[in-house]
């Protein structure tokens, strides 16, 4: 028998360890569709990214006075939204700098990336990101990957002092366990030290809520402002 099945069917077999969080037996079945090389099928795009895209995905939720504001649900299509908006105390360039570094947005407790800077007409940077998500389930780590493509458009100002940016991404490959995702974050400068972000993102995975998400952008908004997990 190949390693890889041995490897799915261990997935199968085995529980969580004590202390950590349960993956639902059919959970454990996609894990190891993954684990034994099972292709993916391609995700459904998002953008073209030939062309310079110009608009987020969906327009920004509104922007409230004094506090963040949230929101999330679930298509008809059974494709889960989270979406948020914050004013943050930093200059555009200096947030647009932390979101260039993948880490900001993902949990690198489980998590490792790897990110090729390209080339491509029309945007301040572009990147193809690797993600590689690692879950443990009794004796054997499960590795869930997929490859991110993220692309950040000037829309006001100049690369040397910025205005308004539009950063857009999309899955384009990688494990079925995530069939759909993509999202956009608008930067806008406000002031000198100030920056209106909005936040948005939409997925279809197994196990993972509207819910999940709209948490994720909180944990992203600690982050930024430097207050932790």
């Amino acid at each position: 028998m190949r390693r890889p099945l041995i490897l799915a069917l261990a997935v199968l077999l085995c529980a969580p360890l004590a202390g950590e969080a349960e993956i639902p037996r059919s959970g454990l079945l996609t894990l190891a569709l993954a684990a034994s090389g099972e292709a993916a099928e391609p995700p459904r795009p998002c953008f073209d990214f030939a062309l310079k895209v110009l608009a987020p995905l969906r327009p920004p939720i509104p922007r409230i006075e004094g506090r963040d504001n949230s929101a999330f649900g679930t298509y008809p299509n059974g494709i889960d939204w989270a979406a948020g908006r914050a004013v943050l105390e930093m200059p555009i360039a200096a947030l647009y700098a932390k979101l260039l570094d993948h880490r900001t947005v993902k949990d690198m407790k489980k998590t490792t990336l790897a990110t090729t800077v390209l080339e491509r007409p029309g945007y301040l940077d572009f990147h193809h990101v690797d993600v590689v998500v690692t879950l443990r389930a009794l004796f054997v780590k499960v590795k869930v990957a997929w490859t991110e493509e993220w692309g950040y458009s000037l829309m006001e100002g100049t690369r040397e002092a910025p205005r308004k940016i539009v950063v857009s991404y999309q899955k384009i490959g990688g494990s079925r366990f995530i069939k759909h995702q993509c999202g956009s974050y608008v930067l806008q400068a406000l002031d000198e030290a100030t920056t209106d972000l909005s936040l948005y993102d939409e997925i279809k995975a197994d196990h993972r809520s509207a819910e999940d998400t709209r948490n994720m952008h909180a944990g992203t908004l600690r982050t930024l402002r430097g207050q932790g997990p």
